[in-house]
């Protein structure tokens, strides 16, 4: 729990310390151009209404010492929508130009002041002056208020510097203090707890324990996914850790079982063999010595599997491969079979398309395991099983089938029907193998960069499908 809230706190602070420096810099680069447009914009001089005053003097002209705009500056005036009142050094009108009814013909320092610090009714005005012949006319340039407008400013430096270091720092925490309240309800709650099940996910794999589902939502909806895969991966795979373990186990029993047997007959016979007391006829000896021979030829056969199943598993085979035709090699595996004193009854069925199938094999190694298939079809059915072995070629490929109408796996065992420590329930204590025939093979076809598939049915019979490369 304490893993948990460390964690918690860890992850608020990271983005609550992100959001602060986030809205520190926007509070700060929003007054920067705030300012900095207030000053852009009084710098405009293009349309500044002050600079058009000042320079709107070179439009006017005199006429017998009267005031006149000449009409290139009553089109300036114009297009701006704006008038003009030309006084006297008196503050009498002596010229007008669009002039509203609101504005006085006379004015006196107080009124003109006036209405350049406000307006003349809906118009703001700018004061300009014109010399002509020692005297000094003033005018007048109103502008509409809707497209000029001024406002005075009065204020207190003392006051702003108290705003300035009071209500903006005051305001300053305000927005840090939400920001806390935001971080604290987004991050912690949005983004702190999704990450604290996805730590907590983690832990709980890194601990073992694979059961426990996560639901699937939010923000990190990908990540939950991912996990819950995860789980389900590897729950699968300690449970077949499990069974392999117990498979083991059974097969080291049965190994045990089945190395203890032929000794305790090569032990027993020996014992006889050296009585100095009894003396044996040559059956006898014979009968006895061919016994020894055969348990001791199973126990070297036993080593040997073993042993070649550590070698292709460590990769410790040297493979020879060599173009071989499969053909000859299947005809000679069969043959082989049917010599065989106990198995010369049985029922085999070769079929082919081509006399020559040429494959790039080992050809030692992939005898050896196309005999186990066949061999495992033969001795774990009774006498009548027919098993059929089919050869032929189809998209670059080669495809040998191995079918028997036998006994069939059911469909818990098929599922480990290739595994080193496998032995089939339906193989009872009589018949003979390692329970490594099987798993040999596949090893073999895998060297090969070969597939092999199982099909089986309880009381149907068994299909094997073996695809090489030419």
């Amino acid at each position: 729990m304490k893993f948990i809230n460390r964690n918690k706190w860890t992850i608020t602070r990271t983005f609550l310390a992100a959001f602060l420096i986030v809205i520190t810099l926007t509070f700060v680069i929003n007054c920067v151009l705030i300012f900095s447009s207030v000053i852009e914009t009084s710098k405009i001089s293009l349309d500044n209404p002050e600079d058009f005053t000042i320079e709107f003097s070179k439009y006017i002209s005199y006429k017998n010492n009267i005031p006149y705009v000449e009409e290139e500056g009553k089109e300036e005036l114009i297009k701006k929508a704006a008038w003009i009142q030309i006084l006297d050094e008196d503050f009498k009108e002596k010229y007008s130009f669009h002039k509203p009814k609101i504005a006085p013909k006379r004015y006196n320092p107080i009124t003109l002041m006036h209405g350049y610090k406000y307006d003349i009714g809906y118009y703001s005005i700018f004061i300009g002056e014109s010399k002509n012949n020692h005297k000094t006319y003033s005018y007048i340039v109103g502008f509409p208020l809707e497209n000029i407008a001024k406002h005075t400013l009065v204020f207190s430096p003392f006051m702003v510097k108290k705003i300035i270091s009071g209500g903006i720092l005051f305001l300053l925490c305000i927005n840090i203090l939400i920001a806390i309240i935001v971080a604290y309800l987004f991050f912690a709650t949005k983004m702190g707890k999704p990450l604290e099940r996805i730590i907590q996910g983690i832990k709980e794999l890194s601990e073992g324990n694979y059961e426990k589902y996560y639901k699937e939502e939010g923000i990190y909806r990908e990540v939950f996914v991912s996990l819950n895969k995860l789980n389900k991966i590897l729950n699968e795979n300690k449970l077949q850790r499990k069974e392999l373990d117990k498979m083991r186990d059974n097969w080291i029993t049965s190994i045990s079982h089945d190395v203890k047997t032929p000794l305790s007959s090569i032990k027993g016979y020996s014992e006889i063999m050296k009585k100095p007391d009894y003396s044996f006829s040559p059956s006898e000896v014979k009968e006895y010595s061919s016994i020894i021979w055969k348990k001791a030829s199973y126990i070297q056969a036993l080593i040997e599997e073993l042993n070649l199943t550590y070698k292709l598993k460590n990769k410790l085979f040297l493979v020879n491969k060599s173009k071989t035709n499969m053909v000859n090699m299947l005809q000679n595996i069969i043959i082989e079979i049917l010599n065989h004193p106990m198995y010369s009854k049985r029922n085999l069925n070769f079929h082919y398309q081509k006399e020559i199938v040429m494959g790039f094999v080992d050809e030692v190694l992939l005898k050896r395991a196309l005999t186990n298939l066949i061999f495992n079809a033969i001795i774990h059915n009774d006498e009548k099983v027919k098993v059929d072995i089919l050869i032929y070629e189809k998209d670059n490929s080669i495809y040998i089938l191995i079918k028997d109408t036998g006994k069939g796996i059911s469909k818990e065992d098929l599922p480990y029907i290739f595994e080193r420590y496998y032995r089939g329930t339906n193989t009872s204590s009589s018949n003979e193998g390692s329970g490594l025939g099987m798993a040999i093979a596949k090893q073999i076809i895998d060297i090969h960069r070969g597939e092999i598939y199982i099909e089986s049915k309880l009381d149907v019979g068994t299909d094997i499908t073996i695809i090489l490369n030419k």
